[in-house]
C-alpha cells in the first residue's frame, strides 16, 4: 500500500501572531500622531523648505559631477605628468601620458632606460632607515646613546637642566629576539643586501667582460668614441666613482643594521654619525637621479612639442598629480615651465594632491577649466566684486573667501578673541591675482 501524503494545516492567524502578541497590541493601540512623528521625516513647512533646498543642491552637485567629467575628456591636448604607476613599477622617474584630439593616447616613462632607479634608491636609503629607527628613539629600553639636540632635558618643575639617562648595552636585559622592531628592520636590511649584492655582481660582470675583450671602457675606447655618457658606462652601469659611492653607502647601512639586530639595541649616536657620514653620498645620489630624470624627460617633452607644432602645443594642458610634500615645487612642474608658452604657464600647468589615477586627473582638469568658464559667464568682470568671484572660482581660493573673511573676523571678535589678519596670505595674494588676467578671459 502506498503511504498517504501528509496534509499540512495552516496555522490560525491568532496562533501565528501569538509570539508577537504584545508588539501587535502596542501597534494597534498606538496614537496616530506618534506614528506620524516617526515617518514624517520631512517635518513641518520650515523643515520641508530645508529638504527642498537639500534636494536641489544634490541635483546641482550630481549634474556638476557629470559636467566636469565630460569637460575633462573634451579638453585636449593634455599631458598627465605622474609620479606613480598603478599598472607597473613605481619610482621610475615620472611617466608622461599624452592625450590628443585624434583619440590617441601615448604613455612613456623616459627615465626607465636610465640609471635613475639605481641612484634614487641610494638617495632614499637613510630616510628609509629613519622610518625603522624613528618610532623607538624615546624608548630607553630599546636604544643606547642619546640624540645630540636632546642630550639635556629641562625639568618642568625645577627649571633645571638635567642630563638624559642613557642605557649601557652591556647591561641591557634585552636580547635580539625580543625587540619589536626586529622583523621590520630585518626586512629593510634584506632589501639593502639584495641590492648591494646585485650591484657588486654587475660590477664583476663588467670587469669580466673587459678582461675578455668584450667591452672597452678605458682611455683607448674613449678615443674611439665609446666613452661614458651621463648615465654611466657603455655597459649600462653608473660611472666608477658613483659605483664606489653607492657601494660604500650600502655597506655602511648594512653594518649599522646588522649591529642593531645582533645587540637588540639601536645605537642612537652611531645612527647620527651614520647619517652625517653619508650625507655627501646621499647628495651625490640625488643629483645623479634628478640629472637622469631631467635628461630623459626633457628630451621627451621636446620631442612631443616638435611633433605637435606651435598651434596644438599652445592649447596644451598639463596636470601634475602630487602629494603635499612636493606640491609647491617639484621637478615635473619646473620642466614644463621651461617649455610652455609663457602666458600659459600659470593657467595651463595644474598641480594638485587629489588625482590618484588618470581618470581623476582628467576630471580635475574638467573642474578647473569648467569653473573658469562658468565663473566668467556667471559673475562677469565689470566690478571688483565680480572679478574676485570669477577669480575665486577659477583658482585655489574659495569663491566665498571675500565674504567669509569679514564674517569670520566678526565672529571671532564677538566671542571676545583677537582677530589675526594674515596679510601675506590674504591681501598680497589677492593683489597678485588682480594683476593676473588669464588667457581664457
Amino acid at each position: 500500500m502506498m503511504p498517504s501524503t501528509p496534509t499540512y494545516r495552516p496555522l490560525r492567524p491568532s496562533v501565528a501572531l501569538k509570539p508577537h502578541h504584545q508588539a501587535n497590541r502596542s501597534l494597534l493601540s498606538a496614537n496616530k500622531s506618534d506614528l506620524t512623528a516617526q515617518i514624517a521625516y520631512r517635518g513641518d513647512h520650515l523643515q520641508e523648505l530645508k529638504h527642498a533646498a537639500r534636494s536641489t543642491n544634490s541635483i546641482i552637485r550630481s549634474h556638476y559631477s557629470d559636467f566636469i567629467h565630460e569637460v575633462g575628456r573634451h579638453v585636449l591636448p593634455l599631458i598627465v605628468f605622474s609620479d606613480y604607476e598603478v599598472d607597473g613599477p613605481s619610482g621610475v622617474g615620472s611617466t608622461l601620458t599624452l592625450y590628443r584630439a585624434d583619440g590617441s593616447q601615448t604613455k612613456v616613462s623616459p627615465a626607465l632606460q636610465s640609471n635613475y632607479e639605481l641612484f634614487k634608491v641610494c638617495g632614499h636609503l637613510l630616510m628609509g632607515l629613519a622610518v625603522e629607527v624613528g618610532p623607538y628613539l624615546a624608548n630607553l629600553s630599546l636604544c643606547s646613546g642619546e640624540l645630540d639636540w636632546n642630550s639635556d632635558l629641562k625639568d618642568e618643575h625645577s627649571g633645571q637642566m638635567e642630563s638624559k639617562p642613557t642605557l649601557d648595552p652591556s647591561k641591557s636585559t634585552g636580547f635580539p629576539g625580543d625587540v619589536p622592531w626586529r622583523a621590520s628592520l630585518a626586512g629593510y636590511l634584506q632589501g639593502v643586501l639584495i641590492y648591494r649584492q646585485a650591484l657588486a655582481r654587475a660590477v664583476e660582470a663588467e670587469s669580466a667582460a673587459v678582461a675578455m675583450g668584450k667591452l672597452n671602457i678605458g682611455p683607448q675606447a674613449q678615443e674611439e668614441g665609446d666613452e661614458e655618457d651621463e648615465r654611466g658606462s657603455s655597459y649600462g652601469l653608473p660611472q666608477l666613482e658613483m659605483r664606489e659611492t653607492m657601494l660604500d653607502m650600502l655597506t655602511s647601512v648594512v653594518n649599522f643594521s646588522e649591529s642593531c639586530l645582533s645587540t637588540g639595541l639601536i645605537d642612537v649616536q652611531r645612527w647620527e654619525e651614520l647619517n652625517k657620514e653619508n650625507f655627501p653620498r646621499t647628495k651625490l645620489c640625488m643629483q645623479a637621479a634628478v640629472k637622469a630624470q631631467a635628461d630623459a624627460c626633457v628630451r621627451q617633452i621636446i620631442e612631443w612639442k616638435e611633433m605637435m607644432g606651435p598651434e596644438e602645443w599652445r592649447e596644451l594642458y598639463v596636470v601634475i598629480p602630487t602629494v603635499w610634500a612636493v606640491g609647491a615645487e617639484n621637478p615635473r612642474k619646473t620642466m614644463f615651465r621651461q617649455f610652455m608658452d609663457e602666458d600659459r604657464v600659470d593657467s595651463h600647468i595644474i598641480t594638485s594632491e587629489h588625482p590618484r589615477d588618470q581618470g581623476e586627473a582628467r576630471t580635475l582638469l574638467g573642474r578647473i577649466v569648467g569653473d573658469r568658464s562658468i565663473g566668467r559667464f556667471v559673475f562677469g568682470d565689470e566690478t571688483k566684486e565680480q572679478r574676485f568671484k570669477t577669480m575665486g572660482l577659477s583658482s585655489e581660493v574659495d569663491v566665498v573667501q571675500d565674504d567669509a573673511l569679514p564674517a569670520i573676523w566678526d565672529a571671532v571678535q564677538r566671542n571676545g578673541c583677537p582677530v589675526r589678519r594674515n596679510r601675506s596670505s590674504v591681501v598680497e595674494n589677492t593683489e597678485r591675482r588682480k594683476s593676473f588676467r588669464p588667457s581664457f578671459c
